[in-house]
């Protein structure tokens, strides 16, 4: 789903994470507890919180005055919410490493937590990718195991790409907009057995430390890259931010151009995390309604 490629370089604005060896068993092992307390999901939690915040033109103001060197887009919506605000670029990209997040999820319901999840997640591994896809049935069985998910996450209008000569599709080449990709994400913490992801989500390794997860909070985030058909990579991201209220917003940024390399592209979303940063108190925030 995508290649592996060094993450960016250069000074954070945020703490960063350790990613160590002994960090990593820790997520796997008890992240499922921490992610819960840290994102306040129960078990029968269910979308939706109509109380989220709106944010007000300033926002969209302040995002439109960032000079940034390429084009990028952001999509934010409360966790809990179906209703997404855009802005910027929101020309539809392929999925790349960020349809992982749904495929774990797909795969850990079928099969329980497994090392393979914990490398598809945490070190964007595209093998281990393809043995989850693989491990969900024939191609068109794995289609339908991830289409549910999507569908529960309140996206069923994404199309994923066919199986057109028997194998196992690519789910990578998803288009996924950001707008729909925001929305699931928002869907994410509400959904029954996704603490495990949401874990393996706030441990990822060196080469996904950029844009959301450089945001001075609490959050879960998934990287994705790859080259389009022009040349220039896209470079994307999907994330769960804890906001200084403890209500939640679920991110989806991208950025892409002809000729864009990776490293051009985490530059940019870079900046449009430090943007988010320098606004958290202005960002839509939601919580999970837990069911009667």
């Amino acid at each position: 789903m995508s290649g592996r490629h060094r993450g960016s370089e250069g000074a954070s604005w945020s703490r960063r994470r350790t990613a160590t060896a002994a960090s990593i068993v820790f997520v796997i092992v008890v992240g499922v507890t921490a992610a819960g307390l840290m994102f306040g999901r129960g078990a029968s939690a269910q979308s939706t919180d109509h109380e989220a915040h709106v944010p007000g033109p300033s926002l969209r103001a302040s995002f439109e005055a960032l000079d940034l060197p390429a084009p990028a887009g952001v999509a934010l919506a409360p966790v809990g919410s179906t209703d997404p605000i855009v802005f910027g670029d929101t020309t539809p990209q392929d999925a790349w490493s960020v349809i992982k997040v749904p495929l774990a999820l797909a795969a850990e319901r079928r099969h329980g937590m497994t090392r393979t999840e914990a490398a598809a997640v945490i070190d964007s591994d595209n093998a281990s990718a393809r043995i989850l896809t693989k491990s969900l049935g024939s191609p068109a069985e794995a289609s339908e195991a991830l289409a549910a998910v999507l569908d529960e996450g309140h996206d069923s209008v994404t199309s994923l790409p066919a199986s057109t000569d028997g194998t196992h599709p690519h789910f990578g080449e998803t288009r996924w907009a950001l707008s729909d990709s925001a929305v699931w994400t928002a869907s994410l913490p509400c959904m029954l057995g996704s603490g495990h992801v949401i874990s393996l989500m706030t441990g990822v390794s060196e080469t996904q430390r950029w844009g959301i997860e450089r945001i001075a909070a609490d959050v879960a985030v998934k990287g994705g890259w790859g080259a389009a058909s022009d040349g220039g990579y896209v470079v994307r991201q999907i994330g769960v931010v804890t906001l200084p209220d403890g209500s939640q917003t679920a991110v989806s940024i991208s950025t892409h151009t002809p000729q864009m390399t990776f490293e051009r592209g985490v530059q940019v979303l870079d900046r449009v995390a430090r943007w988010l940063d320098d606004h958290l108190d202005s960002l839509p925030g939601g919580h999970c309604r837990s069911a009667a």
